[in-house]
């Protein structure tokens, strides 16, 4: 078990300043960007999204004129998703759900997934997940074949609760789940037998399970809810192709109420942390940080004051503040107006309409 210790928290506590991100299309516009620029889908006007390449656009999803989108990426680079956010600025229900869509990568032919929130592709992007706050049903679906599974989770759960997915195999699955005390813990499901195993269990009530994985480990984050004086925790599982994912250990620890919303890179991971704190207030500095897997130090990235979101697309991390966004990894530079050469892999590629 490894302790992260303030001290070296401490020793890396001047933040280089980090880029502006600069594009040629308006943030406020922007649902995702690819990496390297060659694909834009963004909210031009109200209730429509658009696909911009190569300076083509394409509106291949109108709705009404009180609709937002949400776009969402996986690592495997295959796939996209869409929610679609009915009433977004009126309608403020935590209950509300919406409708999924998925797209290829880089293209505009959609296809419908379901009706729920909080969607994530999985494996390859051949699965998706989503949830149904309502009901309390999570949903498990192949894109493909349309195979659905769904599991549901505890009775009187608060409406502020969300439950973290993230699929290991075909067959096995990990979420969050709440019980009637507060006590979040982290369930191992196999959807073949129906069977689940309890991996972990919070031992103070107000906080929240955060999931993220990338090629050779899980993250699993602890922190608390709003000012809670509670303690923060990131946990590491290896994923070696077992699904016996029991042996888990600690890799940060803080008595600090962090913010956590991190970010699994392949040898680090962000997220964010709480410096001080006045609880008159209640105000909180808080910055970007980079917690090292290899040597496990902690690594402050920013110096805003006030960061409240990480923000993951195509690899890049930023941070939305005050209007800019930051770039922590990544290009912050997608300004140039010259046309990229397409690969032997990549040739024009037509848009769908």
């Amino acid at each position: 078990m490894v302790w992260i210790s303030l001290l070296i928290i401490c020793a890396n506590l001047f933040a280089k300043e980090v880029p502006r991100f600069y594009t040629k299309h308006s943030t406020d516009a922007i649902r995702f960007i690819s990496l390297d620029g060659n694909y834009a889908y963004l909210q031009k006007r109200p209730g429509v999204l658009a696909m911009v390449s190569n300076f083509r656009t394409v509106d291949f999803i109108s709705e009404s004129s009180q609709t937002d989108f949400l776009v969402k990426d996986s690592r495997f680079k295959k796939r996209l998703l869409i929610e679609m956010i009915p009433n977004a600025h009126q309608e403020l229900n935590l209950l509300k759900t919406h409708k999924i869509l998925s797209v290829e990568w880089g293209k505009t032919q959609t296809k419908e997934i379901g009706i729920g929130k909080n969607s994530q592709l999985h494996l390859d992007d051949e699965w998706v997940s989503y949830y149904h706050p309502t009901d309390r049903i999570i949903t498990l679906q192949n894109i493909d074949t349309e195979k659905k599974y769904q599991i549901k989770l505890s009775p009187q759960q608060s409406p502020f609760f969300i439950p973290e997915v993230e699929m290991i195999s075909s067959d096995t699955i990990l979420y969050s789940d709440v019980n009637e005390k507060g006590f979040v813990g982290l369930v191992q499901y196999n959807l073949i037998t129906q069977k689940s195993i309890v991996l972990y269990k919070s031992g103070q009530s107000g906080t929240r399970l955060e999931l993220c994985q990338d090629k050779n480990y899980l993250a699993i984050g602890e922190f608390p809810y709003g000012d809670l004086s509670r303690t923060s925790k990131i946990l590491r599982i290896p994923l070696t192709g077992s699904t016996n994912l029991s042996g888990y250990s600690t890799i940060y620890s803080s008595l600090d109420n962090d913010l956590g919303n991190f970010v699994c890179l392949e040898n680090s991971l962000y997220f964010i942390k709480t410096f001080t704190h006045s609880k008159k207030i209640n105000v909180k500095k808080t910055e970007a940080v980079l917690l090292d897997l290899k040597n496990l130090t902690v690594q402050v990235i920013t110096d805003l004051g006030s960061v409240n979101q990480l923000i993951e697309m195509d690899n890049r991390v930023l941070v939305p503040f005050r209007g800019d966004f930051y770039v922590l990894e990544g290009s912050a530079n997608l300004g140039d107006d010259r046309l990229k050469t397409p690969s032997n892999n990549n040739e024009e590629l037509p848009l769908e309409i």
